[in-house]
């Protein structure tokens, strides 16, 4: 009886240790699986860009890759000033049309003290080659508070041409002199 039970025990431990090694070869084989990805990453020219306009303003900057703008604008008070063609939006791609939308990211007074109240509109619009109006975007005023624009809808821009941005800017009759509004206006392009 003694060498049955010793038997049985053997082959319990057996058993067991067999069903735990195996559980252990599961786990082990579990864990050595990976993915491999390797990109490319190529810096290359936007083919929807910036590009100074007929009426560029003598203080703006255009960035080195023509994909940023800072724009010097005036508004006079109580009068409109007008600039026909200060910046282009440029499709350089030879063969293929780009869609891209205007959308408003922040305005602000250059100060904490300044008013915005100085203001009465700045208006942006985008005009085709023919010089037909595509999309406006306008900030206006309402006391000390801005009126932002909402996104615009997707143009299309043909390959291999420009459009203008058309740009208007108003201030208050008692406006006061050196308050500035800063602008930050998204160009979001779908390539």
């Amino acid at each position: 009886m003694e060498i049955k039970r010793s038997l049985l025990l053997k082959r319990t431990t057996f058993v067991t240790l067999l069903l735990a090694s195996a559980l252990i070869v599961t786990a082990i084989a579990a864990v050595y699986y990976s993915l491999i990805m390797e990109p490319k990453v190529t810096v290359t020219p936007a083919t929807v860009s910036f590009a100074q306009g007929a009426d560029w303003p003598t203080e703006s900057t255009l960035g080195a890759n023509s994909t940023w703008v800072r724009l010097a604008l005036k508004a006079y008070p109580n009068v409109t000033l007008v600039y026909d063609k200060p910046l282009n939006i440029s499709n350089t791609d030879g063969s293929n049309s780009h869609k891209f939308r205007l959308r408003h990211v922040s305005i602000t007074p250059a100060d904490a003290n300044q008013q915005v109240s100085n203001f009465t509109f700045i208006r942006f619009v985008i005009k085709n080659t023919a010089g037909v109006s595509q999309a406006s975007f306008n900030y206006t005023t309402s006391g000390d508070t801005w009126t932002t624009p909402s996104t615009t809808s997707y143009l299309t821009l043909p390959a291999n041409t420009q459009w203008a941005v058309y740009v208007e800017t108003k201030a208050t009759a008692y406006a006061t002199t050196n308050i500035v509004a800063q602008i930050q206006i998204a160009i979001d392009v779908q390539e």
